[in-house]
């Protein structure tokens, strides 16, 4: 049986989601999620958010921005999620089924036992959906202004990779990033190297897929992500908690040309029954921010395109 449902991620202004527990009338009963509910026959995926937010907990939805959508495959029936973050509403928010509500902080689980499902969004929610790579060797202008005019653009996330580079201008020109995506809020991570991370100070690291499954724990007090290319990758990254990883290639890329790409429908299978946040990555243009959406991805992963523009 397959089972569609709208979810509404609805944040206070403490930054706190709202979640409730599954009354005893549902199957789940005592689990907790995100509210929401089963689309109905002839209903969009809007429609019915707005009804299950109506009638759950009794406001009435005023804009809402599509943003992912995750398959998952359950013993009996596979569910497809349709999440909304609530942007606006009106109405006080009630208990209408008398389940009941809490507001949680994203990363401490407050509240136990969370749906599967609803696991991934308490992670992904403070991740932007752009995860910019670094190219400075191809970059044919000043790369250190449009480093500085993308994070003024709202660029929050950079990872410094520079292949071509020697250690030492590799080294100079991550100084000179997180210097400046210092001053912008912005998070950098290093690739690779957990010691240079170390040694710059920088927010993260991230690991190649081979260092990946060299580790048996990960660095603490780092953002720790991951590049991965399979769901035995992905399954790896999930075994130690990371925070995010990307996955590719989705596209045709110029760094590696000759490797076929896994396409959206390839790339929405290997994160079925993933509680992690992906980027996707390979060939990602802006215009293809919607495809990762409805494939499940919380943004794209770009090492070209984002500098280009």
């Amino acid at each position: 049986m397959n089972i569609e449902a709208s979810v509404g991620i609805i944040s206070n202004q403490s930054s706190q989601l709202l979640m409730a527990e599954r009354p005893q009338s549902k199957t789940w009963s005592g689990w907790w999620e995100f509210p929401g509910g089963k689309i109905e026959a002839g209903e969009s995926s809007l429609q019915a958010l707005c009804r299950e937010l109506k009638e759950e907990i009794g406001i009435t939805v005023v804009n809402a921005e599509k943003w992912i959508v995750r398959k998952y495959a359950y013993t009996k029936y596979n569910v497809t999620l349709h999440f909304y973050k609530v942007t606006e509403w009106s109405g006080d928010i009630e208990a209408r089924e008398l389940q009941k509500l809490s507001w949680v902080i994203p990363n401490e689980q407050k509240v136990t036992p969370i749906l599967p499902a609803n696991k991934l969004i308490l992670k992904a929610i403070s991740l932007p959906n752009i995860y910019a790579i670094t190219n400075a060797f191809e970059y044919s202008g000043n790369f250190l202004e449009q480093v500085k005019k993308k994070l003024n653009d709202g660029v929050k996330l950079i990872q410094l990779r520079e292949k071509a580079l020697s250690k030492y201008d590799y080294i100079e020109l991550s100084k000179k990033i997180i210097t400046i995506a210092k001053n912008f809020n912005a998070k950098v991570l290093i690739n690779s190297d957990i010691e240079l991370a170390n040694k710059l100070n920088a927010d993260g690291i991230h690991l190649n897929s081979s260092l990946l499954h060299k580790l048996s724990d990960i660095p603490k007090g780092f953002i720790v992500a991951a590049s991965c290319h399979n769901k035995l990758d992905i399954e790896k990254a999930i075994a130690l908690n990371l925070d995010f990883v990307v996955l590719s290639p989705v596209q045709k890329t110029q760094s590696h040309p000759n490797i076929k790409p896994m396409g959206w429908d390839g790339f929405s299978n290997i994160i079925k029954k993933c509680n992690m946040p992906v980027y996707a990555l390979g060939g990602m243009e802006y215009d293809d921010m919607n495809n990762a959406y409805e494939s499940g991805a919380i943004g794209i992963a770009s090492q070209r395109a984002i500098w280009e523009s």
